[in-house]
C-alpha cells in the first residue's frame, strides 16, 4: 500500500513535524530565557561594581572631610585653651587680691569670647542624598552616622548655643558696663584688642563677676574635653575607613 494513501503513516509524519517544531520553539524559548538571565546577571554584576566604586568615592570624600575636621577642631581646641588660660588668670588675680597688672588687659578683652566651630559635612550630605545604605559595612555606616549626626550636632547645638546665650545675655552686657575697650599694636605691628576695668578695686569684691567668670571656665573645660574626645573618635573612624578601603 502507498504511504501517502495510508492515513496512519500520514498522521505519524504530521505528529513528527509538530514535535520537531515544538522542540525548536522550546529551544528558542530556552535560549531567550538564558539570554535574559545572562543579561540580568551581567547587569547586576555591573551595578554592583558601580555601587562599590561609588562607595569607595564616598568613603574617600568622607575621609577627606574628617581629616579637615580634625584640623578645625584642633584650632578650636587651641583657641579655647588660650581663652581658658585668661579666665583662670583673672580668677587667680581676684581670689588672691593681687595688684593690677597690665597683662590682665588682654585677659579682660577676651574672657567672654566664644568660638564657633563649623565642621565640614559636604561628603556626608552627599552620601545621604545617594542613600546611606551605600556603605555596606554596618558598623562603619553606624559610626559615620553617629559622628556626623550626633557628635557634630552636640558640638554646634548644645555647647555653642549655651555659651552664646551666656555671652549675649550675661557676660557681654556686664562687660560693657564695667570695662573699657582699647586697641594697641604688638611686636609684629598687629592690632590687638585690649580692655581694662573702670574700677579694679571694686572688681576684687564683685561676686557677680567672679560667678560669671567661673561659669565661663566651666563651659570652656566642658568644651575642651568634648573636643578632645571627638578628635579621638574621628581618628578612630578614619582608621576604620582606611581598613574598609584596603579591604
Amino acid at each position: 500500500m502507498n504511504d501517502q494513501a495510508n492515513p496512519r503513516t500520514q498522521f505519524n509524519k504530521t505528529s513528527y513535524r509538530a514535535f520537531r517544531y515544538l522542540l525548536y520553539a522550546l529551544g528558542e524559548i530556552v535560549l531567550i530565557v538564558v539570554g535574559i538571565l545572562l543579561a540580568l546577571y551581567l547587569d547586576n554584576i555591573n551595578s554592583e561594581k558601580q555601587a562599590r566604586e561609588t562607595e569607595i568615592e564616598m568613603l574617600e570624600e568622607l575621609r577627606s572631610n574628617l581629616v579637615s575636621n580634625i584640623d578645625i577642631l584642633n584650632r578650636t581646641l587651641r583657641t579655647e585653651s588660650e581663652y581658658l588660660h585668661y579666665n583662670e588668670m583673672i580668677l587667680d588675680y581676684l581670689d588672691d587680691r593681687k595688684p593690677y597688672d597690665e597683662t590682665l588687659d588682654r585677659a579682660f578683652a577676651v574672657y567672654f569670647w566664644t568660638i564657633s566651630t563649623n565642621p565640614v559635612t559636604g561628603g556626608y550630605e552627599f552620601l545621604k542624598s545617594k542613600g546611606i545604605d551605600l556603605i555596606t559595612n554596618d558598623s562603619l555606616r553606624n559610626e559615620i552616622s553617629f559622628i556626623f549626626e550626633n557628635e557634630f550636632s552636640i558640638l554646634k547645638n548644645e555647647n555653642e548655643v549655651w555659651s552664646n546665650n551666656l555671652q549675649q545675655n550675661i557676660s557681654y552686657p556686664y562687660h560693657v558696663k564695667h570695662f573699657r575697650r582699647y586697641y594697641a599694636t604688638d611686636e609684629n605691628n598687629n592690632e590687638i584688642e585690649l580692655a581694662r576695668p573702670f574700677d579694679y578695686q571694686s572688681l576684687l569684691d564683685d561676686n557677680e563677676f567672679k560667678s560669671i567668670n567661673t561659669e565661663i571656665i566651666s563651659n570652656r573645660k566642658w568644651n575642651i574635653n568634648s573636643l578632645e574626645v571627638l578628635i579621638r573618635e574621628i581618628e578612630h573612624l578614619i582608621v576604620q575607613i582606611d581598613a574598609e578601603l584596603e579591604r
